[in-house]
């Protein structure tokens, strides 16, 4: 997933067996339970999960910032602390050596294209001269990093197992081999969120002026850049947070409205001529992430606001939405859940999330 929604997905944190088994009904489904973390240094936080397989569920993060308070309340230093990786197998954690990536470090995005297919991009921090992004592949037993196609201040990866493309600066470019091949600049817009089903059907969700409230969407074709407003949108200031492209006649976007009290969920849907905004099942104040599942359908998750310590999860099958009921993080109050994967085969869930008390958790119903 392409994404510039770093700082709003900070704000929602504070404001709010091997084989492959037969495909799970939806309604076994989010009957979440904790994932034992390994040791991580204080200060620890994870950003995305992937699956490719049982065997093959990713999370990245970073641990053991280092905050020095200031001489009064909100100031101070932040001293970056050291990436983190981690994945899924045999019912334990495994860390691989990350190529070139220093302790001052963070990991905000990993994509799996298949089990031994993994791609992650992240962030050199500090005030060095090699502070900057970047991007790794893993080869078998460790990640190596993988030259940028140009120089870039930002980074973004898309991997699935038809593609894999870079998001930066200078536009999007698509990886044949160990060649890149660049596909097309961004349209003039202040980006929130985009997603690349193809080299000619890229979306990219943005508002003309970084302080307009309605975003609008634009569409790559190959040869051109069109832009489509969002019919029936709510007012106020809406951030859209994830999306995804099925069909070039079927995608989705999802997000929040941050000018309501409390802040409620915008959801929105591409038709293949217009997108149109749809009302989704009540009870969210936002939606953070949405998947393809197993058999067509989707999945996205959310923060609840009378259920706060279970994460939100939605399903989308049949043509309508429905909220599916899920199990609390135990001695917990409340989580958002800020990420969510669908393991290929098994059709399990795994989202992780900020709670209130200590660190993140992860949680899967497989």
């Amino acid at each position: 997933m392409i994404s510039w929604k770093a700082p709003l997905a900070a704000a929602a944190a504070l404001l709010l067996g091997a084989g492959l088994a037969a495909p799970a009904a939806a309604a076994t489904r989010g009957d979440f339970r904790p994932v034992p973390l390994p040791f991580f240094w204080p200060n620890n936080s994870l950003y995305d999960v992937a699956a490719a397989s049982p065997d093959s569920v990713w999370i990245s993060g970073h641990q053991g910032e280092l905050v020095i308070p200031g001489p009064i309340p909100g100031t101070g230093q932040s001293i970056p602390g050291n990436p983190v990786v981690r994945r899924w197998k045999n019912g334990g954690w495994v860390e691989y050596d990350l190529q070139n990536l220093p302790s001052s470090a963070s990991v905000t995005d990993v994509d799996a294209a298949g089990p031994e297919d993994v791609w992650i991009n992240g962030a050199r921090l500090g005030s060095s001269s090699a502070s900057g992004p970047y991007l790794g592949h893993f080869t078998g037993s460790r990640f190596e990093e993988v030259a940028l196609p140009a120089a870039s201040r930002s980074l973004s990866v898309e991997a699935r197992a038809d593609g894999v493309w870079v998001t930066l600066e200078s536009g999007v470019y698509r990886r044949t081999g160990g060649t890149w091949t660049f596909v097309t600049a961004f349209p003039d817009t202040h980006l929130q969120e985009a997603y690349i089903r193809a080299d000619d059907d890229i979306w990219v969700f943005g508002t003309p002026g970084q302080y307009d409230e309605a975003p609008q969407a634009y569409h790559w074709d190959g040869q051109s850049w069109t832009v489509f407003p969002v019919d029936g949108l709510p007012d106020g200031r809406i951030g859209i947070l994830d999306m995804v492209a099925v069909s070039p006649t079927d995608a989705w976007a999802i997000g929040w409205n941050v000018s309501t009290s409390p802040m409620t969920s915008v959801m929105a849907h591409w038709d293949g001529a217009s997108w149109t905004n749809v009302a989704p099942p009540p009870g969210f104040n936002g939606l953070s992430k949405i998947v393809q599942g197993v058999n067509g359908d989707l999945w996205a998750v959310g923060h609840l606001l009378d259920e706060p310590a279970k994460p939100g999860l939605l399903h989308y099958s049949g043509g309508r939405w429905t909220q599916v009921p899920t199990t609390a993080v135990p001695n917990r109050s409340n989580i958002n859940a800020t990420a969510l994967a669908v393991v290929p085969g098994t059709g399990a869930l795994w989202t992780l999330g900020t709670v209130n008390i200590g660190g993140p958790v992860v949680l899967t119903d497989g």
